[in-house]
């Protein structure tokens, strides 16, 4: 049975660096590792801790040491590949300009699996730094680095782009990384960034917005204001829905606006959305008598779900999935 630790209290804003900050929401024993599990192994569980901070607005998770990232992450994934999304990215970012990264230098972090840059044009110098990267991904760069992106010593410079696609929100020091990829890229250089949203997400998908993996949590006003904090201007955003993906150039404009009551309200809305999804799905559930449900896709979201809503867990028959890797795990561990 897994085993449930005191977390330690978040000291400071990972945006701002102030030391004021409200507990806005506890969400009570938590899977760390949320993917399915094979039946000898199990996973602790954590409250997550939601803070804001009094000075920006910033919504993070509690302080997490180098054992509970560890543990939330591990040494297997089940991400899958999807070269259309990649392929959609890059038509939405290139604006149809198929030449907008010809002849450019590129890094991205993060890449090593479900990779970008294998969509950029043959002519792009091609960079990737992650935990671990592919053969399939590494036969197509100029070079790599492979390790933690905070740790790594980076020897290239003067990138033209450094894209970060689903990767500033698992970030335990998202202000550090902002830094080095500043001093990474030509002074005319972009960033270009993908996160979940967590206005939509606390609206369309509650039971998804909360989980150890993610410790910042976005909103286009979070983003753009604590990209201004560390040196960047919005160029614009791509998308605006269940994420958010915009392009940023260096640029030092030091004013930003403290967006907390926007935070509060969101949390508040979070609160209310799961409470009557709760409320709705015990009333359908409870109709069923002795029903048996079953759930299709084994993967984190299923966890989360269930999780949320823990009385579908004595209804539940049997979790199906087509990635055989999944086939004879569990995705609960009482």
């Amino acid at each position: 049975m897994p085993t449930q630790n005191t977390l330690a209290m978040l000291s400071n804003c990972r945006s701002c660096n102030s030391d004021s900050l409200t507990l806005a929401a506890i969400r009570k024993n938590f899977p760390l590792y949320i993917w399915p599990l094979p039946k000898s192994e199990s996973t602790k569980l954590e409250d997550i801790q939601l803070y804001v901070c009094n000075e920006c607005g910033y919504m993070q998770l509690q302080n997490m040491d180098k054992k509970m990232i560890s543990e939330i992450y591990r040494n297997e994934a089940f991400n899958i590949d999807n070269l259309n999304q990649n392929k959609s990215r890059f038509k939405l970012i290139s604006n149809n300009d198929l030449n907008k990264f010809s002849d450019k230098k590129v890094l991205e972090i993060g890449g090593g699996r479900n990779s970008f840059v294998k969509v950029l044009p043959k002519k792009t110098e091609k960079w990737v730094a992650d935990f671990s990267i592919e053969k399939s991904v590494k036969s197509i760069l100029n070079g790599s680095y492979t390790g933690d992106f905070i740790n790594l010593e980076v020897k290239e410079k003067e990138f033209d782009f450094i894209f970060m696609f689903h990767v500033l929100e698992h970030f335990n020091n998202p202000g550090k990384v902002l830094n080095k990829i500043k001093a990474l890229l030509k002074k005319t250089g972009r960033v270009i960034i993908e996160v979940p949203n967590f206005e939509f997400e606390s609206q369309k998908r509650s039971y998804y917005t909360l989980f150890h993996m993610h410790i910042s949590l976005f909103t286009d006003l979070a983003l753009t204001s604590m990209m201004t904090r560390y040196g960047f201007n919005c160029v614009g955003y791509y998308k605006k829905n269940d994420v958010l993906l915009s392009e940023f150039r260096i640029e030092d404009k030091k004013k930003t606006e403290n967006h907390k009551q926007h935070s509060m309200d969101l949390i508040d809305s979070l609160q209310l959305n799961l409470e009557t999804t709760y409320v709705k799905l015990k009333k359908l559930f409870n109709n069923l008598e002795d029903k048996k449900v079953a759930i299709f896709g084994a993967g984190g979201a299923t966890t989360l779900f269930l999780y949320n809503f823990p009385f579908l867990i004595e209804k539940l028959s049997c979790v199906i999935d087509n990635n055989e890797s999944k086939w004879g795990r569990f995705c609960l561990l009482y």
